[in-house]
């Protein structure tokens, strides 16, 4: 079920007993108020005819007042007449103010005035008195009748009062009644709705949450499936796989790991990775970081570095290359790290073998070019020795000896230039690579001349880094042999050392070193293979393992090498750009100390 659609039927269940609460809270609200109206109404008319008693009682004590003064002479008598007359007015104030129709309001000022016609003729009997009995009984008899008028017009205004207050009784009880009936009339329609919509609700929720179950049950017989898929597949592979938690605990090796390990997987549950699988550098034999900490410190796939190799549980050394990657959940948070790696003894053999190779055919590029740069001043010194044998003059025999002890000085630079070229130890210490580039553009001065190539050479760094710089020159060497066969005669080729951060990580300082000619360019499509080995253009003097190797011996320096290259003019040409960084690279403070890894491409 959607969480939208769930949502909406939780809140329909929640909402409505609310609504039916709210429903009948306005039905017993409106009921309520309808029985406090007409209580108040009640009262009200209670009040009124309270009050219109009140006034009858003080009219009658008036007229009581009157007829025994009348009778007896006696001003006592007009006591109550003169009392009652002092709290009429307030209670036809008082009228005035609970009566709010028209109608009664006009009944009521007839029965005021008509009160005050009243209190005027009969404080004029007071005043005429005396007078004779008869036309006192006659005076008496009207003041009787027009008080009985008055009490008349009183009694009509307070029945009004009464009746309505019989009809709002009568209305109030028909309400309440219709009230109650309404009101259970409601509480069982809202219960049978609520009853018939919850178990509407219930049923469509519990279809949902039996679907859901069912779903749940196929996932898991899906993940379960899955999991032994990938079990199996991960435990037939050809590559070793170690997992781990994200502390680096093992919870799974597969059979390669083992062998290669000398692990079993039940011993190695729960024990660190840093024990089962020790790696170190091939050439300096130091500790290397353990991928799963490089793992955890990045968060990304990190590959192992170049020359690693495994110490077994047994002692033996397995030289791996491959990769760690961090194993993340549905919200990407880490919650694991895989290992994948492999046994490469046998392709490093065949690298030394090819490196090896490579080695020998430098040697004789190098004895080539030793040969083409001895030749001529050997052949220069062949023809002086002959002249100076037929000369007999002593001035002419010294001047063509200095000549040849030149010549012999010129091949005796090329012969130490050469052999300090290739002959240096491969212990790693600091240089400058800025040292190293001008050393071998001096090499290829003379070639480059011959060639009719301009070699154009501009550093602007003294930095040092850590490693070997016969190796470097070796690099450079290869580098530069290959712009040179790629120029024609006024072509260019610069060389240029600066100082300069890794492309790869801008934190890393260190040396870039570019060899950029104008020759002819490589062509795209071969700008892919031109690290592979055995991949080469020059079908008859070339091995194509020279940029393999240059890449392999800048990779051991913990640097990179990398070409762009263009053979449409204007602008064709080739640039190889090396970066070293400072530190170098696998190489440790152990070599500094002494210690000489095995070097296949030093030439002895």
């Amino acid at each position: 079920m959607e969480s939208r659609l769930y949502n909406r039927l939780l809140f329909r269940l929640l909402a409505l007993p609310v609504a039916a609460l709210a429903v009948l809270a306005l039905i017993l609200g409106y009921g309520l108020q309808r029985v406090e109206e007409s209580a108040k109404a009640i009262d009200r008319a209670d009040v009124v005819i309270l009050h219109g008693n009140r006034l009858t009682k003080l009219i009658l004590d008036e007229e009581t007042g009157l007829r025994g003064f009348l009778l007896t002479r006696n001003p006592v008598f007009l006591q109550p007449l003169h009392s009652a007359d002092l709290q009429i007015e307030p209670e036809f104030d008082t009228l005035f103010t609970l009566i709010q129709r028209p109608d009664q309001l006009a009944r009521l000022h007839r029965i005021q005035a008509s009160h005050k016609q009243w209190e005027l003729e009969a404080y004029h009997e007071i005043d005429a008195f005396p007078q004779d009995e008869s036309t006192l009984e006659q005076h008496m008899l009207q003041r009787k009748q027009d008080m009985d008028d008055l009490r008349v017009q009183i009694d009509e205004f307070l029945n009004i009062f009464i009746g309505r207050r019989a009809q709002r009784s009568a209305e109030d009880i028909l309400v309440n009644r219709n009230a109650r009936i309404l009101l259970l009339f409601a509480v069982a329609l809202i219960a049978g709705l609520l009853v018939w919509e919850t178990r509407r609700i219930f049923r469509v929720l519990t279809a949902a949450y039996n679907q859901q179950i069912k779903e749940i049950k196929q996932r898991v017989d899906e993940s379960y499936a899955r999991e032994q898929w990938l079990n199996t597949t991960i435990r037939s592979i050809g590559d070793a796989v170690i997992a781990c938690d994200t502390e680096g605990t093992i919870v799974f090796m597969n059979r390669v790991a083992e062998e290669l390990t000398g692990w079993q997987e039940q011993e190695a549950h729960g024990i660190s990775l840093h024990r089962v699988f020790p790696i170190f550098n091939e050439d300096t034999r130091a500790a290397v970081e353990n991928p799963v900490d490089k793992v955890r410190r990045l968060g990304t796939i990190v590959g192992l570095a170049n020359h690693t190799f495994l110490v077994a549980k047994d002692g033996t050394e397995i030289c791996i290359d491959d990769s760690g990657a961090p194993i993340c959940d549905s919200s990407g948070k880490m919650i694991g790290i895989v290992l994948v790696f492999r046994d490469i003894t046998e392709r490093r053999m065949s690298e030394g073998a090819l490196m090896r190779a490579e080695k020998l055919a430098a040697a004789g590029r190098l004895a080539a070019s030793v040969a083409h740069e001895v030749n001529n001043p050997l052949e220069g010194l062949t023809n002086l020795v002959y002249i100076a044998r037929r000369s007999d003059e002593l001035d002419e025999i010294r001047h063509l000896l200095s000549q040849a002890e030149s010549e012999l000085g010129r091949i005796a630079h090329i012969t130490r230039q050469s052999l300090g070229f290739y002959r240096e130890t491969a212990i790693a210490a600091h240089f400058k690579p800025a040292t190293v580039v001008h050393e071998v553009s001096d090499f290829y001065t003379a070639r480059a001349a011959t060639l009719g190539v301009a070699l154009v050479v501009n550093t602007t760094t003294e930095r040092e880094v850590l490693g070997t710089a016969g190796e470097l020159r070796q690099v450079l060497s290869n580098l530069l042999a290959n712009g040179l066969d790629a120029c024609s005669r006024g072509d260019t080729i610069r060389l240029e050392a600066n100082s300069a951060t890794d492309p790869r990580d801008s934190t890393r300082q260190g040396v870039r070193i570019t060899i950029a000619d104008t020759g002819q360019g490589i062509p795209p499509e071969h700008l892919d293979s031109v690290f592979e080995p055995f991949f080469t253009t020059k079908k008859d003097t070339g091995t194509g393992l020279g940029l393999w190797v240059s890449r392999e011996l800048v990779e051991k320096h913990g640097g990179s090498l990398r070409v762009r290259s263009r053979t449409v003019t204007p602008g064709c040409g080739t640039v190889f750009s090396i970066f070293l960084p400072l530190q170098g690279g696998p190489h440790s403070a152990a070599q500094l100390n002494g210690h000489q890894p095995q070097n296949d491409l030093a030439v002895n």
